[in-house]
């Protein structure tokens, strides 16, 4: 997160002394998690927002509501963190691992090649808040019948063509945890653009609390649904509180941030360095600033010059459970928290992954320098970066 004060105090120290953590607290009684939820419909123009307890369980509720579950398999990068693959798998489908381009954002042709009768969705996921190629994914899904998701935990305020991301495809996930621009400590949003959706949302209230079916506040909402068992999934009243005070400072920090990245995109430009991009350069959220090496030595030789000032930077495969090839020794038979529910054991084709797969990954990574822009207001860092970007400009 990049900025929190006193209003964040208040907000939570009028939470707890009041006793009143619980979400629902009856029928048409404002909360501030519904409260929450209203507000990020409005921000996000969105049908449908619901606010749950980390990106991870957003994404499985919302695969487990749109009916993503044995059997499916579902297209995601190889440059994402693990959660969006265990997301998949806690729904009973598959992850299928997809190449990513030089935008480290997924390659369409790579999806087109990994479609199978079995595809049931594609998780676009904006890494780093750079934006994906929302309008190729979203031609291939409509012509294969299949679901478009968007995982924009760290894409939080993205755009794509104006429009926010997370609301572009038919359902997306965002997470609050530290690490993100704005957080609660952690939580997350799952948001349907589409009224049409609507029973889909219900079946996600459920989905996210089980007995939510059974108490008064919701029970004529979601009476035309037959009952079933959900996950435990709520967001508690102190973390919607803390997020209703992120949530209006976010438009004051993507300014910031999506300035400072200009700023810094032109000097790299300026002076011979390659910056690498997404697919909507003003819908960035700009809190990573990508610049292409030679190979992996020479990324590490740049990044060593920004570490020794205290920068955070280095190949984004150093990051833990980014890259695929740090976690999907884990997606193989027996290898589950339940081993019966394994979505591997209850499949009837064999799936194997190896990094000879992603060797086009392995070098997009290796000759990139990630560098966090975690600098807000310090003009004196900002004119340190241009000097070392400078300086490794030279090398």
């Amino acid at each position: 997160m990049f900025k929190v004060g006193k209003e964040e105090v208040k907000a939570i120290e009028e939470v707890v002394l009041s006793q009143k953590y619980f979400r629902f607290q009856g029928e048409n009684v404002p909360t501030n998690t519904s409260q929450c939820e209203d507000e990020w419909r409005e921000y996000l123009r969105a049908s449908y927002c619901l606010l749950t307890t980390s990106g991870t369980n957003s994404l499985v509720v919302g695969m487990a509501a749109f009916g993503i579950g044995t059997g499916d398999e579902v297209i995601i990068p190889s440059y994402t963190f693990v959660a969006t693959a265990s997301a998949i798998m806690q729904v009973g489908a598959i992850p299928i691992i997809a190449n990513i381009d030089h935008t480290l954002t997924l390659d369409p042709n790579e999806v087109r090649s990994k479609i199978s009768p079995r595809t049931k969705a594609v998780v676009a996921v904006h890494m780093d808040g750079l934006i994906c190629d929302l309008d190729s994914l979203a031609k291939i899904c409509d012509e294969h019948n299949i679901l478009l998701v968007e995982d924009a935990a760290q894409a939080c305020g993205g755009e794509y063509c104006g429009q926010a991301v997370g609301t572009i495809g038919a359902f997306g996930g965002f997470s609050f945890n530290v690490d993100k621009v704005i957080s609660c400590g952690e939580g997350g949003l799952l948001v349907v653009k589409d009224e049409k959706f609507h029973e889909q949302y219900l079946k996600s209230l459920v989905t996210h609390d089980t007995a939510c079916q059974f108490g008064r506040t919701l029970k004529n909402k979601i009476s035309s649904l037959p009952k079933f068992f959900g996950l435990s999934t709520r967001l508690n009243e102190i973390n919607s509180a803390m997020l209703r005070v992120q949530l209006q400072r976010l438009p004051e920090i993507l300014n910031e941030l999506r300035n400072l990245k200009s700023d810094l995109m032109s000097y790299s430009e300026s002076i011979g360095l390659t910056v690498m991009k997404g697919h909507d350069d003003q819908g960035d959220i700009g809190s990573v600033l990508h610049v292409r090496c030679q190979d992996p030595v020479d990324t590490m030789e740049k990044s060593k010059v920004l570490l020794a000032e205290g920068f955070k930077a280095g190949p984004p495969y150093l990051r833990p459970a980014h890259a695929c090839w740090q976690w999907f020794e884990a997606m193989k038979e027996g290898a589950y928290f339940v081993e019966g529910l394994n979505p591997y054991n209850l499949s009837d084709q064999t799936y194997s992954y190896t990094k000879q797969d992603f060797l086009s990954t392995l070098e997009i990574l290796g000759g990139c320098l990630r560098l966090e822009l975690n600098f807000l207001g310090d003009q004196e860092r900002v004119e340190l970066c241009k000097e070392l970007l400078k300086k490794i400009a030279a090398k």
